[in-house]
């Protein structure tokens, strides 16, 4: 499987984002034929996390985005929190998540103590964001086997066929 390579490029911070650089925030690259893809990693603890993504995610955009030309590199920048221990916020998690603002974020926490680890930082980096699992196309020999399926993906939707059935037979 051919995995993208990205390179460490902390190098390239502007002079506002130094400071990050000291509590670990690492610029990785991805670069294509005509534009560059943007990650910027940072472990944090939990309390940390919740102090301080915000202005990271708004010095981001001020310092780095804001000075970036090419329209497809704006929109293709991301944040990935690595947090050693399990997140006990998980409203926080998904708060920062769906943040729209600047650049798609992902927290990765339980990893353990990586900060000093790039090559298992860079790996992570690459299986969340570049690796892509297609499923093998299987063929179910039964309605009921569909419908064992579909049950795992998501109960509610043969759900839906049981209450068709009722409605059916209450209404004759």
């Amino acid at each position: 499987m051919y995995y993208p390579d990205i390179i460490n490029v902390t190098k390239k911070l502007p002079e506002q984002l130094i400071g990050y650089k000291e509590e670990g925030l690492i610029l990785w690259e991805k670069k294509y034929e005509n534009f560059n893809t943007y990650i910027f990693s940072i472990c944090l603890t939990e309390n940390k996390l919740v102090e301080s993504w915000k202005k990271l995610r708004n010095d981001i955009a001020l310092y780095f985005q804001s000075n970036l030309e090419k329209e497809i590199e704006l929109w293709n920048i991301y944040i990935v929190f690595f947090i050693e221990d399990k997140i006990e916020q998980i409203e926080l998690k998904y708060k920062i998540e769906n943040d729209h603002y600047c650049a798609r974020k992902i927290v990765l926490d339980n990893v353990g103590d990586i900060k000093d680890d790039q090559e298992k930082l860079k790996s992570l980096i690459i299986k969340k964001l570049f690796e892509l699992k297609i499923p093998e196309l299987t063929t179910p020999d039964s309605i009921e086997e569909i419908e064992n399926l579909i049950n795992l993906n998501d109960p509610r939707l043969t759900g839906i066929n049981t209450i068709q059935t009722l409605i059916k037979v209450y209404k004759d």
